[in-house]
């Protein structure tokens, strides 16, 4: 299905993941998987600006492109039955996010340490505040218990109503382009969330920690 897919392209894409009304019981109960990239590294990192802010050699394109490809079909034979429930979609949901995980280190794997460290710095340009769920970037700025379960707080409800407006359109109650930009304002709002949960002094390190400004 192209919903779940499409989050994950735009979670990484920030001018490209959510405000839903009423989501079921059982879509409370779902759990938002807390991993180091929250989105997608082989589809970031094979974009024009990034592979070239990043230096690929050619043998390195051509690996993230097969990469992304792969990556694709498989979510795309993933997600190809709809999702009528909560539940199902939930299910799917892990699944998905697991073959993102996976696929995220075999990106990772082809880079050199000076590319992983500039890919960090643009995944903190490019995702804002969403990635402060990634366990690296709270003991970077020394968050709290306190901070934590706040980032935490914010990021269930984030994925909750992700899962909503995903479901949503599974059952055609909202077209995609609506479901895009529903994912969109809703990764941008809980983002902007996360961060005023840090002081001044660790945004200003977070902001210090982007690097040069990534060129489009």
């Amino acid at each position: 299905m192209k919903s779940l897919i499409s989050r994950l392209v735009v979670a990484l894409l920030s001018f490209t993941l959510v405000t839903a009304h009423a989501a079921s019981p059982a879509s409370k109960e779902a759990s938002a998987p807390v991993r180091e990239n929250p989105g997608s590294l082989p589809i970031l990192i094979s974009l024009d600006h990034v592979s070239k802010d990043l230096q690929l050699t050619s043998l390195q394109k051509s690996v993230i492109a097969g990469l992304r490809s792969d990556y694709r079909a498989a979510a795309m034979k993933l997600m190809k039955t709809p999702h009528q429930t909560p539940e199902q979609l939930a299910a799917a949901q892990k699944k998905l996010e697991q073959l993102s995980v996976d696929y995220n280190q075999r990106a990772i794997d082809v880079l050199t340490p000076v590319q992983r460290r500039r890919l960090r710095q643009i995944e903190r340009q490019v995702l804002g505040g969403t990635l402060l769920i990634a366990p690296s970037e709270q003991k970077l700025l020394g968050l709290s218990q306190e901070q934590q379960q706040k980032i935490e707080k914010i990021h269930q409800d984030s994925y909750q109503k992700a899962m909503s407006i995903d479901l949503y359109a599974d059952q055609g109650k909202m077209s995609y382009h609506q479901q895009i930009l529903a994912l969109r304002k809703n990764r941008k709002n809980h983002g902007a969330k996360m961060l005023k949960v840090l002081t001044r002094e660790q945004r200003k390190l977070w902001e210090t920690q982007q690097g040069k400004k990534l060129l489009f």
